[in-house]
Protein backbone atom coordinates (compact mmCIF):
# COMPACT_ATOMS: atom_id res chain seq x y z
CA UNK A 1 0.00 0.00 0.00
CA UNK A 2 1.24 3.60 -0.65
CA UNK A 3 1.69 5.76 2.05
CA UNK A 4 0.02 8.80 2.15
CA UNK A 5 2.81 10.71 3.83
CA UNK A 6 0.29 12.89 5.75
CA UNK A 7 -0.28 14.72 2.92
CA UNK A 8 -4.51 15.66 2.20
CA UNK A 9 -6.37 14.29 -0.59
CA UNK A 10 -6.52 17.12 -3.26
CA UNK A 11 -10.42 18.07 -3.60
CA UNK A 12 -11.34 18.24 -7.30
CA UNK A 13 -12.48 21.44 -7.97
CA UNK A 14 -13.55 21.00 -11.59
CA UNK A 15 -16.73 18.96 -10.30
CA UNK A 16 -17.49 22.12 -7.62
CA UNK A 17 -16.60 24.41 -10.85
CA UNK A 18 -19.30 22.78 -12.77
CA UNK A 19 -21.82 22.09 -10.11
CA UNK A 20 -22.30 25.74 -9.70
CA UNK A 21 -22.37 27.10 -13.67
CA UNK A 22 -25.42 25.14 -14.69
CA UNK A 23 -27.87 26.44 -12.31
CA UNK A 24 -26.15 30.32 -13.28
CA UNK A 25 -26.39 29.56 -17.04
CA UNK A 26 -29.85 28.44 -16.18
CA UNK A 27 -30.93 31.60 -14.29
CA UNK A 28 -29.30 34.16 -16.74
CA UNK A 29 -31.12 32.46 -19.83
CA UNK A 30 -34.39 32.66 -18.15
CA UNK A 31 -33.11 36.50 -17.02
CA UNK A 32 -32.51 36.84 -20.72
CA UNK A 33 -35.83 35.59 -22.09
CA UNK A 34 -37.75 37.83 -19.43
CA UNK A 35 -35.56 40.91 -21.09
CA UNK A 36 -36.44 39.97 -24.52
CA UNK A 37 -40.08 39.27 -23.88
CA UNK A 38 -40.50 42.52 -21.62
CA UNK A 39 -38.62 44.95 -24.15
CA UNK A 40 -41.19 42.88 -27.22
CA UNK A 41 -44.19 43.92 -25.27
CA UNK A 42 -43.04 47.42 -25.25
CA UNK A 43 -42.73 47.09 -29.01
CA UNK A 44 -46.16 45.46 -28.93
CA UNK A 45 -47.74 48.81 -27.34
CA UNK A 46 -46.39 50.74 -30.26
CA UNK A 47 -47.96 48.90 -33.21
CA UNK A 48 -50.24 49.58 -35.92
CA UNK A 49 -52.83 46.96 -36.05
CA UNK A 50 -55.83 46.23 -38.30
CA UNK A 51 -58.11 44.88 -37.05
CA UNK A 52 -60.53 42.13 -38.84
CA UNK A 53 -63.79 41.42 -37.01
CA UNK A 54 -65.57 38.56 -38.73
CA UNK A 55 -69.67 37.41 -38.97
CA UNK A 56 -68.49 33.67 -38.30
CA UNK A 57 -72.19 32.88 -39.25
CA UNK A 58 -71.00 33.47 -42.80
CA UNK A 59 -68.95 30.80 -43.52
CA UNK A 60 -65.44 29.52 -41.70
CA UNK A 61 -63.86 31.61 -41.22
CA UNK A 62 -66.38 33.98 -42.31
CA UNK A 63 -66.63 37.31 -43.85
CA UNK A 64 -64.90 40.19 -42.55
CA UNK A 65 -67.70 43.15 -41.76
CA UNK A 66 -65.54 45.51 -40.42
CA UNK A 67 -62.14 46.18 -41.04
CA UNK A 68 -60.17 48.93 -39.15
CA UNK A 69 -56.68 50.55 -38.02
CA UNK A 70 -55.92 51.19 -34.52
CA UNK A 71 -52.74 53.15 -33.87
CA UNK A 72 -51.33 52.01 -30.55
CA UNK A 73 -48.74 54.13 -28.51
CA UNK A 74 -47.30 52.68 -25.55
CA UNK A 75 -50.24 49.91 -25.03
CA UNK A 76 -53.06 52.49 -25.67
CA UNK A 77 -54.67 53.38 -28.62
CA UNK A 78 -53.90 56.83 -30.20
CA UNK A 79 -56.26 58.48 -31.64
CA UNK A 80 -59.60 57.22 -34.06
CA UNK A 81 -59.91 54.50 -35.65
CA UNK A 82 -59.16 54.19 -39.36
CA UNK A 83 -61.98 52.66 -41.05
CA UNK A 84 -61.37 50.51 -44.31
CA UNK A 85 -64.58 49.91 -46.61
CA UNK A 86 -65.07 46.23 -46.59
CA UNK A 87 -65.10 46.12 -50.54
CA UNK A 88 -61.95 47.82 -50.79
CA UNK A 89 -59.15 46.11 -53.43
CA UNK A 90 -56.54 46.76 -55.68
CA UNK A 91 -55.73 46.18 -59.58
CA UNK A 92 -54.39 42.88 -58.47
CA UNK A 93 -56.24 41.41 -56.17
CA UNK A 94 -59.49 42.78 -58.13
CA UNK A 95 -58.91 40.37 -61.16
CA UNK A 96 -59.15 38.00 -58.85
CA UNK A 97 -62.70 38.92 -57.28
CA UNK A 98 -60.58 39.65 -54.13
CA UNK A 99 -61.27 42.11 -51.52
CA UNK A 100 -61.46 42.31 -47.59
CA UNK A 101 -64.91 41.46 -47.21
CA UNK A 102 -64.27 37.62 -48.92
CA UNK A 103 -60.05 37.49 -48.31
CA UNK A 104 -60.27 35.37 -45.64
CA UNK A 105 -62.41 33.02 -47.42
CA UNK A 106 -60.94 33.21 -51.64
CA UNK A 107 -57.50 31.69 -50.23
CA UNK A 108 -56.28 28.65 -49.33
CA UNK A 109 -55.42 29.27 -45.87
CA UNK A 110 -56.73 32.63 -43.35
CA UNK A 111 -52.94 33.06 -43.06
CA UNK A 112 -52.94 34.32 -46.85
CA UNK A 113 -56.21 35.97 -46.12
CA UNK A 114 -54.90 38.41 -43.72
CA UNK A 115 -51.94 38.89 -46.06
CA UNK A 116 -54.22 39.99 -48.92
CA UNK A 117 -56.41 42.19 -46.05
CA UNK A 118 -53.29 43.73 -44.92
CA UNK A 119 -51.93 44.48 -48.63
CA UNK A 120 -55.73 46.52 -49.51
CA UNK A 121 -55.50 48.24 -46.35
CA UNK A 122 -52.12 49.68 -45.94
CA UNK A 123 -52.67 51.14 -49.34
CA UNK A 124 -55.91 52.41 -48.53
CA UNK A 125 -55.53 53.72 -45.27
CA UNK A 126 -51.45 54.73 -46.00
CA UNK A 127 -50.40 53.56 -42.79
CA UNK A 128 -47.82 50.68 -42.28
CA UNK A 129 -49.44 47.93 -40.52
CA UNK A 130 -47.68 45.52 -38.19
CA UNK A 131 -49.49 43.41 -37.11
CA UNK A 132 -53.23 41.90 -38.51
CA UNK A 133 -56.13 40.80 -35.41
CA UNK A 134 -58.85 38.75 -37.01
CA UNK A 135 -62.00 38.63 -34.20
CA UNK A 136 -65.66 36.91 -34.59
CA UNK A 137 -68.84 38.45 -33.72
CA UNK A 138 -68.90 35.78 -30.45
CA UNK A 139 -65.53 36.73 -29.54
CA UNK A 140 -65.95 40.38 -29.64
CA UNK A 141 -69.52 39.62 -27.62
CA UNK A 142 -67.22 37.85 -24.88
CA UNK A 143 -64.92 40.47 -24.59
CA UNK A 144 -67.57 43.22 -23.97
CA UNK A 145 -68.72 40.94 -21.45
CA UNK A 146 -66.23 41.18 -19.21
CA UNK A 147 -66.48 44.72 -18.65
CA UNK A 148 -70.24 44.90 -18.49
CA UNK A 149 -70.77 47.29 -21.27
CA UNK A 150 -68.73 49.75 -23.52
CA UNK A 151 -69.90 53.53 -23.91
CA UNK A 152 -70.36 54.94 -27.27
CA UNK A 153 -70.94 58.20 -27.82
CA UNK A 154 -70.12 60.25 -31.31
CA UNK A 155 -72.10 61.63 -34.48
CA UNK A 156 -71.10 60.65 -37.94
CA UNK A 157 -71.76 62.46 -41.00
CA UNK A 158 -72.48 60.52 -44.33
CA UNK A 159 -73.13 61.54 -47.96
CA UNK A 160 -76.05 60.05 -49.37
CA UNK A 161 -76.93 61.05 -53.18
CA UNK A 162 -75.12 63.88 -52.70
CA UNK A 163 -76.92 64.71 -49.28
CA UNK A 164 -75.33 65.22 -46.32
CA UNK A 165 -76.59 62.93 -43.34
CA UNK A 166 -76.07 63.40 -39.96
CA UNK A 167 -76.11 59.90 -38.06
CA UNK A 168 -76.13 60.23 -33.81
CA UNK A 169 -74.80 56.84 -31.84
CA UNK A 170 -74.78 56.97 -28.42
CA UNK A 171 -75.29 54.24 -25.81
CA UNK A 172 -73.61 51.98 -23.94
CA UNK A 173 -72.93 48.74 -25.81
CA UNK A 174 -73.42 45.30 -24.18
CA UNK A 175 -72.04 42.03 -25.49
CA UNK A 176 -75.00 40.93 -27.12
CA UNK A 177 -75.16 44.20 -28.91
CA UNK A 178 -71.65 44.22 -30.60
CA UNK A 179 -72.24 40.98 -31.85
CA UNK A 180 -75.24 42.25 -33.57
CA UNK A 181 -73.85 45.52 -34.66
CA UNK A 182 -70.78 43.62 -36.30
CA UNK A 183 -73.16 40.92 -38.34
CA UNK A 184 -75.58 43.95 -39.34
CA UNK A 185 -78.41 42.45 -37.54
CA UNK A 186 -79.20 45.75 -35.80
CA UNK A 187 -77.58 49.02 -34.81
CA UNK A 188 -79.62 49.38 -31.26
CA UNK A 189 -77.67 52.85 -30.01
CA UNK A 190 -78.74 54.72 -33.39
CA UNK A 191 -82.10 56.11 -33.86
CA UNK A 192 -83.83 53.82 -36.68
CA UNK A 193 -84.84 56.82 -38.39
CA UNK A 194 -81.21 58.43 -39.01
CA UNK A 195 -80.61 55.02 -40.92
CA UNK A 196 -83.26 54.47 -42.97
CA UNK A 197 -82.95 54.35 -46.45
CA UNK A 198 -79.10 54.22 -45.90
CA UNK A 199 -77.62 51.90 -48.87
CA UNK A 200 -75.55 49.20 -47.65
CA UNK A 201 -72.87 50.92 -49.67
CA UNK A 202 -72.74 53.77 -46.93
CA UNK A 203 -74.04 51.35 -43.69
CA UNK A 204 -70.31 49.92 -43.87
CA UNK A 205 -69.37 53.24 -42.38
CA UNK A 206 -71.57 53.29 -39.41
CA UNK A 207 -71.08 49.81 -38.88
CA UNK A 208 -67.39 50.34 -38.75
CA UNK A 209 -67.77 53.64 -36.65
CA UNK A 210 -69.47 51.95 -33.80
CA UNK A 211 -67.01 48.75 -33.74
CA UNK A 212 -64.08 51.04 -34.13
CA UNK A 213 -65.58 53.46 -31.01
CA UNK A 214 -66.02 50.24 -29.26
CA UNK A 215 -62.43 48.48 -29.96
CA UNK A 216 -60.86 52.02 -28.77
CA UNK A 217 -63.05 52.52 -26.03
CA UNK A 218 -62.72 48.70 -24.66
CA UNK A 219 -59.04 48.18 -25.27
CA UNK A 220 -58.07 51.73 -23.63
CA UNK A 221 -57.51 49.27 -20.18
CA UNK A 222 -56.31 52.70 -18.28
CA UNK A 223 -59.86 53.76 -17.79
CA UNK A 224 -60.23 50.72 -15.88
CA UNK A 225 -59.83 49.65 -12.16
CA UNK A 226 -56.95 47.41 -11.88
CA UNK A 227 -58.87 44.17 -10.81
CA UNK A 228 -60.74 45.06 -14.11
CA UNK A 229 -58.17 45.36 -16.31
CA UNK A 230 -56.36 42.18 -14.88
CA UNK A 231 -59.94 40.27 -16.04
CA UNK A 232 -59.72 41.70 -18.97
CA UNK A 233 -56.01 41.09 -20.10
CA UNK A 234 -56.64 37.89 -18.68
CA UNK A 235 -59.51 36.77 -20.82
CA UNK A 236 -57.99 38.22 -23.85
CA UNK A 237 -54.87 36.01 -22.80
CA UNK A 238 -57.56 32.63 -22.58
CA UNK A 239 -59.17 33.51 -26.04
CA UNK A 240 -55.70 34.14 -27.85
CA UNK A 241 -54.45 30.47 -26.08
CA UNK A 242 -57.78 29.29 -27.55
CA UNK A 243 -56.93 30.74 -31.00
CA UNK A 244 -60.40 32.34 -30.83
CA UNK A 245 -58.04 35.60 -31.06
CA UNK A 246 -56.06 35.01 -33.96
CA UNK A 247 -52.48 37.04 -34.39
CA UNK A 248 -50.65 37.15 -38.12
CA UNK A 249 -47.28 38.90 -37.69
CA UNK A 250 -46.21 37.11 -34.13
CA UNK A 251 -43.58 38.76 -32.41
CA UNK A 252 -41.25 36.59 -29.65
CA UNK A 253 -43.64 37.09 -26.94
CA UNK A 254 -46.82 35.88 -28.69
CA UNK A 255 -44.91 32.93 -29.57
CA UNK A 256 -43.74 32.32 -26.22
CA UNK A 257 -47.18 32.93 -25.05
CA UNK A 258 -48.19 30.06 -27.65
CA UNK A 259 -46.39 27.86 -26.27
CA UNK A 260 -45.64 28.45 -22.69
CA UNK A 261 -48.22 27.61 -19.68
CA UNK A 262 -50.48 29.92 -19.27
CA UNK A 263 -49.00 31.40 -15.60
CA UNK A 264 -46.37 32.71 -17.91
CA UNK A 265 -48.60 34.41 -20.07
CA UNK A 266 -50.49 36.05 -17.08
CA UNK A 267 -46.97 37.28 -15.93
CA UNK A 268 -46.50 38.86 -19.13
CA UNK A 269 -50.12 40.34 -18.90
CA UNK A 270 -49.61 41.41 -15.54
CA UNK A 271 -46.38 43.24 -16.60
CA UNK A 272 -48.56 45.16 -19.46
CA UNK A 273 -51.18 46.03 -17.16
CA UNK A 274 -48.60 47.61 -14.77
CA UNK A 275 -46.84 49.84 -17.77
CA UNK A 276 -50.74 51.05 -17.99
CA UNK A 277 -51.82 51.69 -14.78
Amino acid sequence: MAKNNGQTPKKDTKKKTGRWKVPVIIVLAIVLVFAGVFYDVYKLGNDNVLFLFVDEEKGNPGTVEVSSVIIFSNLRPKGSSVDIDPLSTNNTLNSLGININNSLMKTSDIKQGTEYAKEISKEQSKIDITRVVVIDSETLKELVNVVGYVPVDFTQQIIILGQERNIVAKGNVTGSMAKQIVQGKAFPIVDPTDIRNVPETSLWRVKSKIIGEISLNMLDLAEYDKQTRRDLSYKILKLYREDKIKVHNKNMTLILIDILPEGFGRIIMDFAVEIIS
